[in-house]
């Protein structure tokens, strides 16, 4: 019989008593079940057999036999819940646990990882919110600019160190004295809707992202693109640019159909993996079989929206095993993996994330910078540490000297002491470690005798007002994330961020795009990471911004996904995740 009709005799038995020896006889248990006594002899053998209930019965007429009901009802639901998620039987888990979302997210953490189902490999993973529209034009987090890279391809791709590889163009020339691109395309691509990518679709995309007022500073350099034959497309430049093949290999420049920056129903990438479902309870991915490179090893990828606990931990981005007994705090890029990996050897990576969290001097307030420089040292990351563990939160990043870890270390002479405004505001969006920080600040600001008001808004409303120069908070506290292509990656950042922007004087701003567009001018790809550190250490000398934490990332897995490894946002790399089973 099934396990789920069986749970249903089961339930009524129940009422007999759980957990504690009954004796009774055979004909008082068939009234329970609502069934005849024969029919009850063979459910209850049948729930012995599955390890529910102990039944030892005694030979005669009218003897009591003895029943022992091993486990409650809801605890048995839960099982077989378990079970169906664990073979991807979603609706029917439900349906036994009542729609209880809190238990189907408990038991969806205990449940992840890799598993094969019918000769197809899926994984099932967990992560606190729900995912933006996986778009590459909009703003997004570092967890959806991961899915970005899953979902779609550029024409090259960029590493940590400035090196190019081939993508969706296989090949590309820089003519030097006309300063013109030529990217040439793999035959045979298709956007995952099964349409034709060739160098008329690439070159419709750029010329409607120029338009984008988001690409406006990135592609002002861009007089016109075309396609010179179906493989080949070519960019037309104003002023000289190296490096151009590294910035359109950034995650902003994603190949998509140009109709998708207007309306995005169904959304259509050229990646590893297509979008089959992506809702505010779940993101579904599977495996692209028309992909230009290797296919992915996964069939497919279930991300499931559970909500997190109350956080206790700061900074922590952590992908691990045992995640339904303890209690860990969010980042903006945290996601769980729990299983039972009893007796197996136990895995980790961690690493300090590419960027950091940081805190923007607004020169659109009325701080001066005397001021700025007395307020870095009332806000020193050390003294930031010590609040955040004096309010119980538990630090997992290091102090940062500079941007990226690596940078020039700054050492700043003691500031003069000064008189600060009796009130003080603070803006942050929602980002648990954030959130974190702005408490430290307003109890050290507190001591000195300065109030703060923390506004905390939602992401999209936070670089919305950004983008309208609107953020008229005295301090901006935001965060810097990389991608993997990261000299690309920190150029945009300085280039166009406009939450960056917008709290620099107009004067600041200028200065800092005519100085970004000499590096783009005469600098190689390679040479980028060493020209931005210069820049962004002359900006923490003029106290335009601080830079508080870099996080510490961590993967750790017990034997449940093989072949993983971390990326640049602290996910595991699902399109090499395989299994031996």
């Amino acid at each position: 019989m099934l396990k789920d009709k069986l749970l249903l005799y089961y339930t009524r038995t129940a009422k007999l008593g759980v957990k504690k020896e009954i004796l009774i006889t055979l004909h008082d248990v068939a009234e329970a079940m609502f069934t005849s006594p024969r029919h009850s002899r063979t459910l209850l053998k049948e729930m012995h057999t599955v390890g529910w209930l102990e039944w030892v019965p005694k030979v005669g007429r009218n003897q009591r036999s003895l029943l022992h009901l091993k486990y409650s009802p809801d605890e048995l639901r839960a099982d077989l819940a378990k079970q169906h998620i664990s073979i991807g039987k979603y609706e029917k888990a439900l349906a036994l646990i009542d729609n209880d979302q809190v238990l189907f997210g408990q038991l969806l953490q205990t449940t992840s990882g890799a598993s094969r189902r019918e000769g197809l490999l899926h994984i099932q993973l967990t992560y606190r919110r729900s995912f933006s529209p996986i778009l590459p034009h909009i703003v997004q987090r570092n967890s959806e600019r991961f899915f970005l890279r899953q979902v779609y391809s550029c024409l090259t791709c960029c590493d940590e160190n400035g090196n190019l590889t081939p993508q969706l163009a296989h090949h590309w020339t820089y003519y030097e004295e006309t300063c013109r691109w030529r990217f040439f395309l793999r035959p045979q691509l298709s956007f995952h809707d099964g349409s034709e990518i060739n160098a008329d679709k690439v070159a419709e995309l750029f010329i409607q992202l120029k338009a984008l007022p988001e690409y406006h500073k990135e592609l002002a350099h861009m007089d016109s693109v075309s396609a010179i034959n179906p493989h080949c497309v070519e960019f037309a430049l104003n002023q000289p640019d190296p490096g151009f093949a590294g910035l359109v290999s950034d995650v902003r420049y994603s190949i998509q159909p140009a109709s998708q920056l207007d309306q995005a129903a169904m959304i259509v990438g050229s990646g590893a993996f297509q979008i089959k479902e992506h809702s505010s309870k779940r993101l579904h991915l599977q495996a692209f079989d028309n992909y230009y490179g290797c296919r992915a090893l996964t069939d497919s990828v279930t991300v499931w929206q559970v909500a997190s606990k109350s956080a206790s931990e700061f900074g922590k981005t952590l992908l691990q095993a045992d995640i339904a007994q303890e209690n860990h705090s969010s980042c903006s890029h945290y996601v769980s993996i729990s299983g039972e990996g009893e007796g197996s050897e136990e895995s980790q990576q961690t690493r300090i994330e590419n960027g950091c969290l940081l805190m923007l001097f607004n020169h659109q307030s009325g701080v001066h910078l005397m001021q700025r420089k007395y307020l870095a040292q009332l806000l020193s990351t050390d003294d930031l540490m010590a609040k955040l563990r004096q309010l119980n939160t538990h630090v997992e990043a290091v102090p940062a000297s500079n941007l990226l870890p690596g940078w020039t270390r700054i050492y700043r002479p003691k500031a003069a002491q000064q008189r600060l405004p009796k009130r003080l505001t603070v803006a942050v969006f929602e980002h648990q470690a954030l959130v974190d920080c702005s408490k430290a600040i307003s109890d050290i600001l507190g001591q000195a005798g300065v109030e703060c008001q923390v506004k905390v808004y939602s992401f999209e409303e936070f670089h919305d007002k950004a983008r309208r120069e609107a953020l008229s908070e005295d301090l901006i506290l935001t965060s810097l994330n990389l991608d993997d292509n990261r000299p690309t990656s920190a150029f945009r950042w300085m280039l166009s961020n406009s939450v960056l922007h917008q709290c620099l004087s107009p004067d600041d701003s200028h200065w800092l795009d005519s100085v970004l567009t000499s590096i783009r001018k005469q600098s190689p790809l390679r040479g980028y990471l060493s020209e931005l550190d210069a820049i962004a250490t002359a900006m923490l000398n003029e106290h335009w911004l601080m830079p508080l934490f870099h996080h510490r990332q961590t993967l750790r897995f017990e034997g449940i996904l093989k072949g993983v490894s971390m990326t640049a946002w602290g996910w595991p790399a699902i399109q090499d995740v395989w299994s031996e089973d």
